[in-house]
This record gives structure tokens, C-alpha cells and sequence, in this order.
């Protein structure tokens, strides 16, 4: 099998940028984001179910006793279909990956020891920008999909308040980041991180690490290519939903909040932005 990967980070934070760079590599696949998280789920309600039906077979037959079915079972099998789908991708290029957020960022640590000779990279981004882009991307789907869901999920409070939204938004940012770096200390040399702000401010850098890290190829002439073929302004005239690439800030929400919003939200993620190293603009601190 080819070398594995995996690569993701929290929604909004560059984790389809990520993704574009390593598929526009010669010698990689990672062709599309996946949603590992929905296939985890489908097997642990297979799990449950056939677990009943064994149950309600045993009730039937007057058996005394019946042996459940261990969870492990299951999930052992979903990491087999994991290897498979990647594999199915490509399997003629030197290294596959698989880009996902929810279930990778859960499981960083169970993904490691089922593949032990993979690597992974992470990327983040600041909060006060992960949440601005969050608000439009699901102000945008509430006006195509009329669904009030899009909204529902931005509501403290029950209110639809962006202040208040940056800054809960914040907290739970530093939690989620502090939970996983403290996953990647045990084995630092199977993982990369990156941010987002520091591939817009120096890709040429960023990208050749990213490629160091996987152990490919990374001559200047594949990086200028990687480059170019993945701006903004190329992907969003390739894509059939051009829209999905904003504006991709990297300010803090410098003009668009009150400053004692990013003020707070500095504050309530100033941990978080000091262990992924995430430079907080003068003056905002």
C-alpha cells in the first residue's frame, strides 16, 4: 500500500486549502474531503442493532443466555474500510490522504496505532476568523436552503448575536485546541502542524514543510506549481461553488467587530494561540 495520511483541523480553519495542496502534488492523492465521522457512526448503529436482533432471536428460541457482540468488532472493521477507501482513491501514487475534521480530530491518537506509519497534518486558525467565516457560510446556506438549522446552530442564548457568538465560539476553540495537542505530545514526530495564517503569509515556507513532512518530493519547481494552482482566485474559478471561498481572513476581525468583542475573545483564547503559535496582531492584545 501506498504511504498514508491524514490531514484536518476544525471547520473554517483552511482544511479545504489544506486539502487542494496535497492533491495538487504529483506524487499524492488526496482528492476530496471525506466524512469519516458519518461512516463511524453507521457502524456503531449497526453495532447496536444486530446486538437487539441477537437479543430478540435468543428471547424467540427460549435461549438462556446469548453472546453479545463486542463494539471493537465493528470498529475494527470500519478502520479496514478506512485503508480500503483510501487505497481506492489512487493507489498508483507514493503517498494517499484522507482529509477529514470530526472523527480525525477525535480520534488522532486511535488512528496513529491502527496505522502506525502514517503521519498527519493539522492545520489552525485563529478563532475570531474561524467564526466570522462560520456566521456568513451559514447566513449564505440559510438564504439558498431556507433551513433555520443553519441559523439554530449560531444561537447563544437562543439569540442570533455575533458578539456573543465570537466569543463562545473562542472559549470552545481554546478547549478543543488545548485537547488536541495534548494528543500529539506523545508522538510529535508523526505529526505537523500548521496554520492557517502562516500559509497565507509565507505559502512558499508552509508548503515545503508540508511536503518535508510527508517525505515527497519538494523542489522548487512542484512548490511554484502547488502554489499557483491553489490561490483563492484560481480555486474559486475552477470551482462550481465559487462562493465557498470568502474572503479568507486573517485579522482577528479587525473592521468587522467591536473591539472589545476581539478584545474578549483574545483573551479567552490567548492559551490556545500561544501553543499553536498563532500571532496576535499589535494593539489587539
Amino acid at each position: 500500500m501506498s504511504n498514508l495520511f491524514f490531514c484536518g483541523g476544525l471547520p473554517k480553519s483552511g482544511t479545504t486549502l489544506l486539502q487542494r495542496i496535497l492533491d495538487l502534488h504529483p506524487e499524492v492523492s488526496c482528492n476530496s474531503e471525506d466524512n469519516i465521522e458519518f461512516l463511524a457512526q453507521s457502524f456503531l448503529d449497526i453495532h447496536n442493532k444486530y446486538n437487539f436482533i441477537l437479543s430478540s432471536l435468543a428471547s424467540r428460541t427460549g435461549a438462556e443466555k446469548y453472546k453479545k457482540i463486542d463494539k471493537e468488532v465493528f470498529l475494527k472493521n470500519l478502520y479496514y474500510l478506512i485503508k480500503d477507501i483510501a487505497i481506492n482513491r489512487n493507489e498508483k501514487v507514493k503517498f494517499i490522504g484522507l482529509s477529514d475534521n470530526n472523527f480525525l480530530l477525535k480520534n488522532l491518537a486511535n488512528l496513529s496505532n491502527v496505522f502506525p506509519n502514517s503521519k498527519t497534518i493539522i492545520i489552525f486558525r485563529n478563532p475570531i476568523d474561524i467564526a466570522l467565516s462560520a456566521w456568513d457560510h451559514n447566513q449564505r446556506m440559510y438564504k439558498i436552503e431556507k433551513s433555520q438549522e443553519h441559523l439554530n446552530i449560531m444561537r447563544i442564548d437562543g439569540e442570533l448575536d455575533l458578539n456573543k457568538y465570537i466569543i463562545q465560539r473562542s472559549k470552545l476553540w481554546n478547549k478543543q485546541v488545548k485537547s488536541l495537542l495534548l494528543q500529539t505530545e506523545k508522538i510529535p514526530n508523526k505529526f505537523l502542524i500548521i496554520t492557517y495564517e502562516d500559509l497565507c503569509m509565507d505559502k512558499k515556507k508552509v508548503v515545503k514543510k508540508i511536503f518535508q513532512h510527508l517525505g515527497c518530493d519538494h523542489d522548487d519547481k512542484i512548490i511554484s506549481k502547488v502554489i499557483e494552482e491553489s490561490s483563492l482566485d484560481k480555486m474559486r474559478k475552477t470551482s462550481p461553488n465559487p462562493n465557498f471561498f470568502n474572503k479568507g481572513r486573517i485579522n482577528f476581525g479587525d473592521k468587522e467587530l467591536d473591539p472589545l468583542t476581539i478584545k474578549t475573545a483574545i483573551d479567552y483564547s490567548k492559551e490556545g494561540l500561544d501553543l499553536v503559535k498563532i500571532q496576535v496582531p499589535m494593539g489587539k492584545n
